[in-house]
């Protein structure tokens, strides 16, 4: 017997993590906290652990867009500079992702990934992002998006 891996174990331990980070952006799971010293922030005269600094956050996005060539060149590409510029990364952007169960209508489906959860809402409330936001909601019926912190099992103890 080896120590590798078992590529059904990955899966499921992969899906596990999509579904908590899921569930707790819809307020099913409690708000992932990290455990440790390493993680915690000094705040006045006591110490706590803050998930806004010390976990990443990421930020899941769906959009239904009427103006495909619109919303790429003057919306999508001011956001990905946006992202880059707040350290962010794209783990998923998908027009045509392959619907395992339910109804997946959605045109574009992202999430990008941050260092943080306030990073991620200091990404949202970038000023160039700002700018180009009524070009957003003038090329899509529907953009809903979400933050959410990175899913911690420690946590859940």
């Amino acid at each position: 017997m080896t120590n590798e891996p078992n590529s059904d174990r990955v899966l499921r331990r992969t899906l596990l993590k999509a579904g908590a980070v899921i569930g707790g952006a819809l307020g099913m799971l409690p708000s992932a906290t990290a455990s440790g010293s390493e993680n915690e922030t000094q705040t006045d005269e006591t110490t706590t652990s803050d998930p806004a600094q010390s976990q990443r956050g990421y930020v899941i996005a769906v959009d239904g867009i009427t103006d495909r060539d619109r919303y790429m060149n003057e919306y999508f590409s001011v956001a990905a500079e946006t992202t880059a510029a707040h350290d962010g990364e794209a783990l998923v952007i998908s027009f045509d992702p392959t619907v395992l169960a339910g109804e997946w209508g959605h045109d574009l489906t992202i999430v990008l990934e941050f260092p943080s959860v306030q990073a991620a809402r200091e990404w949202y409330a970038d000023d160039a992002l700002q700018e180009v936001r009524p070009i957003r909601r003038e090329t899509t019926a529907y953009s809903n998006k979400i933050v959410t912190s990175q899913y911690s099992p420690e946590a859940q103890a």
